[in-house]
C-alpha cells in the first residue's frame, strides 16, 4: 500500500468558461476593427483599440494561466493554486482531523469559484461542485475542488488508516 499517490491539475484552459471570454472578447475585437477603419481620426481610435486589445489579451493569458495542483500522498495533502499560492502547501497526514470528499454549491457556498473563503472553511476551486474538505482543527477547514471525485473517493477509503 505504500507509496499510493493521488494527483491533480485543474486549469480554465479547454473549458465552457474560455470559450466564454472568447465568445465575448471576438465581438468586441470585430466592433472596435471596424470602428476604426470607419474613423476620420484614426490615431485617436488606434490608441484605444491597442489599449482594449492588450487589456483582453492580458485578461485571456491570465485566466488561463490559473491552475490548482492537488497531491495526496502518505505524508500528507499538498496543493498550490497558481499563482496566489506558487509554492506549495502542505498540511501533515498527523494534522488532519478529518478529510472527506463533498458536493458543495460555489456560489451560495462561497461565493464562487477561485480563492475563495467564508466563516467556516477557505476554499480552493477551478470548476465542479465537488471538492475535499480537511479539517486540521483550526478555525477554518480547507475545501480543494476536485474533478476526480469518484478517484479521490476511492483513494480516500484507506488513506487515512496508513
Amino acid at each position: 500500500m505504500g507509496n499510493r499517490v493521488f494527483k491533480e491539475e485543474q486549469t480554465y484552459r479547454g473549458t465552457w468558461i474560455m470559450y466564454l471570454i472568447l465568445l465575448f472578447e471576438l465581438p468586441t475585437v470585430v466592433l472596435l476593427i471596424v470602428l476604426y477603419f470607419n474613423a476620420e481620426d484614426k490615431t485617436e481610435i488606434g490608441m484605444g483599440l491597442t489599449f482594449v486589445m492588450i487589456t483582453l489579451v492580458l485578461i485571456l493569458i491570465f485566466i488561463s494561466s490559473l491552475k490548482l495542483e492537488t497531491r495526496i500522498d502518505d505524508f500528507g495533502v499538498s496543493f498550490r493554486y497558481f499563482p496566489f499560492v506558487r509554492s506549495w502547501r502542505k498540511i501533515e497526514k498527523s494534522n488532519i482531523l478529518s478529510i472527506k470528499v463533498i458536493n458543495y454549491s460555489p456560489l451560495t457556498d462561497y461565493g464562487g469559484w477561485g480563492l475563495k473563503g467564508n466563516k467556516t472553511a477557505k476554499a480552493y476551486s477551478i470548476l465542479g461542485t465537488e471538492g475535499i474538505l480537511i479539517d486540521t482543527g483550526e478555525k477554518k477547514k480547507i475545501m480543494i475542488g476536485t474533478s476526480k471525485a469518484k478517484e479521490l473517493r476511492s483513494y480516500l477509503e484507506n488513506w487515512k488508516e496508513v
